[in-house]
């Protein structure tokens, strides 16, 4: 006979379950809403619990034909459909498969599972390993842009350790193949900032590895990178910070290949600044460049056509303006670079003569009493003549070649004086230095210093010694500059014998 068995009743502990699965799935309800990253990472963890709870109540429940059990059944159903859920979307599944995607090459697919992760579950746990990933992704790709955008990301979120060398390997790539994309398209202001952090890195290797292969590897690539920087800042017509680096390059890297470019460089980005300037009516500061530029180059040995780009500058200067500076310019002491704009005015202005000899007689004997020479004959008192103001000296030239000699005195003057011949030189009285040269610049030079007196007639004989032993000589630390030797020829064409 069958016995009709009455339902139970749910215990106290199923209830409270029940509570507390209504309470898990209300708080996950506003745990997506207010940090998904979180809320996909928990869901897989409840599920599972969830699920295996639900279906051990369940059977229990139905064994003791408990009512509600069904309600077991529910959150089962729901719990395992979260379960599946988590596997097929959110970060647990992009991170899946972007990691497959890697793995297969397919790196654009990757970085758009890399990225979904890192701009909408950014509180996942997969939130560090996608911002990592991501960056190799790009760089596989050639994305050298966002490639430093995540590293930087990276850095700022501590996930990314901005000491390590391979990240410093990273980020020097990446910069210095944007620079020379930029460079190839003629971007110089990008190329310009991406060189110089190329460098920046490159230098922070071989400072704090310095006994790796990068360290080597990035001595050997610093000397084209600030080369090509300093083109970059010249194509901009920004030439102070392109020659800054070019000095740096010269200074730092001597026995690079880029070095001896170098000096070119710099030089030739001078001379556009200086056209500039000269363009635009500033002529005494295009001088002051040019002049600097000179010396600079002649002191890292740089090649230049100097009457090349003197005419290009100073042809374009008022001759005015170009006579007083270089006599300013030879008053304070600069006699070499005075000569050469004197040089340039009595060949291209010979009307200019005689306002220009006396300082550059100056200059040259400013020259020769700084270098290396040998005491001016002895001059003597011949006799007493009538020539108020005035006195007479007698030059005996007995080389066989030309002698010039300069008067700085009251007055500068100049007087050439032929082969084996004489001249008779009238000035006003007074202390006079002297210096004496040959025309074909043959040594050896002659300086003194002399005081004449009025109304006197004296004599100087330039004679040939064979016994240079016995010939007074005085030395000096400094010897004749061989650019001022070069162009005496050329005054020497022009100057008016007085």
């Amino acid at each position: 006979m069958y016995e009709y068995r009455r339902r139970n009743k749910l215990g106290l502990g199923s209830i409270l379950l029940i509570i507390l699965f209504t309470i898990t799935v209300l708080g996950l309800l506003i745990l997506y809403f207010i940090n998904k990253g979180e809320f996909w990472d928990y869901l897989p963890i409840v599920s599972i619990v969830i699920v295996i709870l639900s279906l051990l109540f369940a059977i229990f429940n139905m064994a003791r034909r408990a009512n509600g059990s069904f309600i077991f059944i529910i959150f089962f159903l729901i719990f395992l459909g979260g379960l599946v859920l988590s596997s097929l979307t959110g970060p647990f599944a992009l991170n899946k498969n972007a990691q497959k995607a890697a793995d297969s090459g397919d790196y654009n697919t990757a970085i758009k599972d890399y990225g979904a992760i890192i701009k909408t579950y950014s509180t996942s746990k997969y939130y560090d390993d996608a911002l990592k990933n991501i960056v190799s992704n790009y760089y596989n790709t050639g994305d050298y842009k966002n490639t430093i955008k995540y590293l930087n990301l990276g850095i700022e979120k501590n996930v990314t350790d901005p000491e390590n060398l391979d990240i410093k390997k990273m980020f020097s790539d990446s910069y210095s193949k944007l620079a020379e994309k930029a460079y190839k398209n003629q971007d110089y202001d990008s190329a310009s900032l991406n060189y110089v952090m190329a460098i920046d890195i490159l230098k922070d290797i071989s400072e704090k590895f310095p006994n790796s292969d990068e360290a080597f590897i990035s001595n050997y690539k610093i000397p084209e990178y600030l080369y090509k920087a300093a083109k970059s800042y010249k194509e901009m017509g920004n030439y102070d910070q392109g020659i800054e680096i070019l000095k740096e390059l010269i200074k730092e890297y001597p026995e690079s290949d880029y070095s001896e470019e170098s000096g070119s460089l710099i030089f030739n980005s001078y001379i556009e600044e200086i056209l500039g300037l000269v363009e635009n009516l500033k002529y005494k500061e295009a001088l002051d460049k040019y002049l600097s530029a000179l010396d600079l180059a002649s002191e890292s040995g740089t090649q230049i056509q100097l009457d090349i780009h003197d005419s290009q500058i100073f042809s374009k200067i008022p001759e005015e303006t170009l006579l007083e500076y270089a006599i300013g310019i030879c008053k304070s002491g600069r006699h070499e670079r005075a000569l050469q704009i004197f040089i340039f005015m009595l060949n291209s202005y010979p009307d200019r003569t005689e306002a220009i000899n006396p300082y550059y007689a100056a200059c040259k004997i400013g020259i020769i009493s700084h270098g290396a020479y040998e005491i001016l004959p002895e001059i003597k008192e011949l006799f007493t003549i009538k020539n108020q103001g005035n006195f007479v000296l007698n030059i005996n030239n007995k080389y066989e070649k030309e002698l010039i000699l300069y008067f700085n005195g009251g007055k500068g003057s100049i007087f050439t004086i032929k082969a084996k011949s004489r001249l008779d030189v009238t000035l006003p009285m007074g202390s006079y230095d002297i210096a004496a040269e040959f025309s074909d610049d043959a040594l050896p030079v002659f300086f003194g210093h002399f005081d004449f007196m009025e109304n006197k007639k004296y004599s100087q004989v330039f004679l040939y010694e064979k016994d240079s032993n016995e010939t007074a000589k005085k030395e000096s630390g400094k010897t004749i500059d061989t650019e001022n030797s070069t162009t005496t020829n050329a005054t020497n064409e022009t100057t008016a014998t007085q």
